[in-house]
């Protein structure tokens, strides 16, 4: 495997064990002051953790589909599933940002909290689509 192929596994690894810890912050508050601080935990895991690893998985997946270039079908498919998952995501974030901003409003902080799990709910079957197709690639 060459080092961009493992800088990108790497890559979507950390990504996704952080997608992980991020569902559990998410579904664990039962207080309000459970609930603002979540909200707070997730800003600053997307800010400090999230938006690198974003960056590292999309530089990398754009250095490996241009050394594939031309991409099969399946690629492509692969290849958009991906960026939609990564789109899904940075929509999440900016809901992320928005609802820490609202601290004081819980109704706002509740509104946003749904918006995150909704981006979730697409960006983790895409992103898991994804990763199957290209672990298909390392198969063959």
């Amino acid at each position: 495997m060459e080092p961009w192929h493992t800088a990108h596994l790497l890559s979507l690894g950390l990504w996704g064990g952080l997608v992980a810890a991020e569902g559990v912050v998410e579904l664990t508050p039962r207080t309000d002051d459970q609930l603002r601080f979540a909200a707070t935990l997730h800003y600053w895991m997307d800010l400090l953790l999230e938006l690198p690893l974003l960056a590292a998985v999309v530089v990398t997946g754009a250095v490996l589909t241009a050394a594939a270039w031309p991409l099969s079908p399946v690629h492509w498919v692969k290849v958009v599933a991906g960026l939609l998952a990564v789109g899904a995501n940075l929509w999440c974030v900016a809901h992320v940002i928005a609802r820490r901003r609202r601290l004081g409003d819980l109704e706002k902080v509740r509104r946003h909290g749904k918006r995150v799990r909704m981006a979730a709910s697409v960006g983790i079957p895409l992103g898991a689509a994804a990763l199957v197709l290209g672990l298909g690639y390392f198969a063959r």
